[in-house]
């Protein structure tokens, strides 16, 4: 690929943050630029005139890659299109219904999420599909005319469907399409069939729905980003991340923008996984705190944790992305006290407008502002000098909290800094306990421009390992996105007793779906692809049972006479997550998964010097922490090289964040940049 430069860029929150690779030297450049929440391709914009100061122009850069939240706002806010629901006639209350389970099991005042399209836009299908996708009843057409026509007539935006076993077979939902699309044309339609092909019907409506509510939305923002773009000079087609981790190009995203919706979070998550490796760790917990949350995920033995069904506002998304556990406390978590007079940081966020009151915005007083009261921020120095930093406003913003709670200013803000902490703690713990982690056997990998004020507490309280600090940890999901592969997942669903199905039949389904996975690769409009991998993998789950275990399947194991091997291997995953297991009961195989990844050229890792002596701090300053003064060095990163030493307390500075090591902790430079924080003896 010619050109000069790659471009990945973020948006979050709070800032919009940016990864420059120069590929014929391999050296890197980072920034962060405030986000313009009511039009965030403005944020792009900036970050592109801030490198045309530099002496980067947009025509240089051949490769540009992007993460955005537009389709998840748009759900979280529900300011999504007007659209219709067309259902197997008998179902028309299968949103209302839902699981009709409690969202909180043991809270009899907890209630489902109200769906996002009203009774009166579900329409009736009269057909009918058995379960396994032979036709029971054909489609009624002159019905589905009619109905058709009441749609068009009351102006809906398009029209999802989702009718019974079509799973197993799509030919009614497209005999719906093709009449929608011959006495209709221009509505739009999304047929859960084609989007993603699972058992679980009401969760592939919702999937169906929330893609056709949020499409509009998404198409209009990568019009406008093209646009935007192409006014700057830059030509280049852009690519979106994914929540699986992996990217695809802007059209298909466009048609499929729920693939997006945790694609941010996922894209650091993929960066992660390559610095870790570079450091020589396999076992990591990122820890990801922005302006507005802090996102962790479980990274064991170099892979990242997947799940095949994520929550947003309260709806199933029945779609593989990497793991993420979200808890509202970022450096623009919003300080309050309850009805109670108990302090709360979170989960609302000043965002980046207002944003802290220290920004000068008349925001209101945030994680930040503890910060910088506490003496841990440089304010000339907050997001490379970007962004001025009040330290007098952040006194008057918390002084009324400090004076309910009676406590001088620093004990208030050292006070906040500990809350946001222990929620963040609460709940890391209950992920590690779900997925029955020992965290002495793991490292938080900290990033976002909070993770490493933050990270070295955690690592305490959950007893990590140690903490490892990558060298650009304030714009990671960019890096991120640079590293990312072209990643599609496919799916065919269907019951498959192992005791009956044989290994030749299963290989057979396996490569019709790796056909599929390969027709998607070769047709992204990008030529940068080097070279692909197929991974294989199945749901399967005890006769009876409504919950399944993933397995991954080595091709290895569909070449023998029957599938004892794969049983085999379920009863011992079952027991592992479960504490038992029945090698007498039979298996069934319930969903096949095939994973295509379409190879592109990873950033290089940059080295840094050897070190000539011991590392030297550019000055001191007086911190408050844990309810004690003290003068501690400060370090500036850029002057670390390999192999120098910090020990705790001490403050390490840099253009994208700044690092806080604890007493009876002490951080190693490694030869890619990387601090790495282990334990000196008690901790202090």
């Amino acid at each position: 690929m010619n050109g000069r430069y790659r471009l990945g860029i973020d948006i979050g929150g709070t800032f919009t943050d940016v990864t420059l690779l120069e590929q014929e030297s391999g050296r890197l450049v980072s920034l962060k630029t405030p986000t313009v929440p009511s039009d965030p391709a403005r944020g792009i914009v900036n970050a592109l005139h801030r490198l045309k100061e530099t002496g980067v122009t947009p025509e240089e850069i051949v490769y540009f890659v992007h993460g955005t939240t537009i389709g998840l706002n748009t759900l979280l806010q529900r300011k999504g299109a007007r659209i219709a629901l067309m259902v197997t006639e008998g179902f028309l209350d299968l949103l209302a219904l839902q699981r009709l389970r409690l969202p909180v099991p043991y809270d009899f005042r907890s209630r489902l999420p109200e769906p996002l399209i009203p009774r009166q836009a579900v329409f009736p299908v009269r057909e009918r599909l058995l379960h396994d996708g032979a036709e029971h009843w054909p489609v009624d057409t002159e019905m589905l005319d009619r109905t058709i026509g009441e749609i068009a007539e009351a102006g809906y935006e398009g029209v999802a469907v989702c009718l019974l076993h079509s799973y197993r077979n799509p030919v009614h939902e497209r005999q719906v399409a093709e009449r929608i699309r011959r006495l209709a044309p221009g509505m739009v339609v999304c047929l859960s069939s084609e989007l993603w092909p699972q058992m679980r019907e009401y969760e592939r409506a919702v999937l169906a729905v929330v893609n056709l509510y949020i499409q509009p939305s998404a198409r209009r923002y990568f019009r406008g980003l093209r646009e935007r773009l192409a006014e700057e000079g830059l030509a280049v087609e852009p690519l979106i991340t994914q929540s699986n981790g992996g990217v695809m190009d802007i059209g298909t995203a466009a048609e499929a923008p729920v693939r997006t919706l945790f694609s941010g979070p996922a894209a650091g998550v993929i960066g992660a996984v390559r610095l870790a490796e570079a450091a020589g760790i396999r076992n990591v917990i990122t820890f990801d705190v922005g302006g507005t949350s802090a996102d962790i995920s479980v990274v064991t033995d170099g892979r990242p944790a997947f799940v095949e069904t994520n929550q947003v506002a309260g709806f199933p998304i029945l779609m593989p992305s990497i793991s993420i556990q979200s808890v509202g406390a970022g450096g623009g978590s919003v300080v309050w006290l309850d009805s109670g007079g108990l302090l709360k940081v979170g989960p609302e966020s000043a965002g980046s407008s207002p944003g802290p009151a220290c920004y000068g915005n008349g925001g209101p007083a945030a994680l930040t502002d503890a910060f910088l009261l506490c003496g841990w921020l440089n304010p000339g120095r907050f997001a490379a000098g970007s962004v001025a930093l009040y330290p007098e406003l952040s006194a008057r913003a918390l002084r009324p909290v400090a004076e309910a709670l009676g406590l001088d200013l620093a004990s208030a803000a050292d006070r906040v800094i500990q809350v946001a902490v222990a929620n963040m703690y609460a709940e890391l713990n209950g992920v590690l306990e779900q997925q029955g982690i020992d965290p002495r056997e793991y490292v938080v990998l900290a990033y976002g421009g909070a993770g490493p004020l933050l990270a070295n507490f955690i690592a305490e309280e959950i007893r990590a390992g140690g903490v490892l600090v990558p060298p650009r940890p304030g714009t990671m999901c960019a890096l991120g996105a640079l590293n990312a592969d072209f990643v599609h997942d496919a799916v065919r669903s269907g019951r498959m007793p192992l005791a009956e199905i044989k290994p030749a039949e299963l290989k057979k389904r396996y490569e019709a779906l790796a056909a599929e996975a390969r027709g998607w690769l070769e047709n992204q409009r990008f030529d940068g692809i080097e070279g692909h991998r197929f991974e294989y993998s199945m749901d399967a789950r005890y006769v009876g049972q409504s919950f399944e275990i993933a397995l991954p399947i080595d091709p290895a194991e569909l070449e023998g006479e029957d599938c004892a091997r794969i049983a085999g291997r379920f009863h011992e995953a079952h027991r592992l997550q479960y504490g038992h297991s029945d090698p007498g009961a039979p298996v069934e195989a319930v969903n096949l998964r095939v994973r295509a990844v379409g190879l592109t050229r990873k950033p290089p890792l940059e080295r840094v010097p050897d070190a000539a002596g011991p590392a030297r701090p550019a000055g001191e300053r007086e911190i408050y922490l844990r309810g004690e003064r003290r003068r501690v060095p400060v370090h500036v990163r850029a002057e670390l090289a390999a192999g120098h030493e910090i020990e705790g307390p001490a403050v390490i500075e840099q253009d994208d964040t700044t690092v806080l090591i604890l007493g009876g902790w002490r951080g190693r430079v490694d030869a890619f940049g990387n601090i790495l924080l282990r334990r000196t003896g008690e901790v202090r």
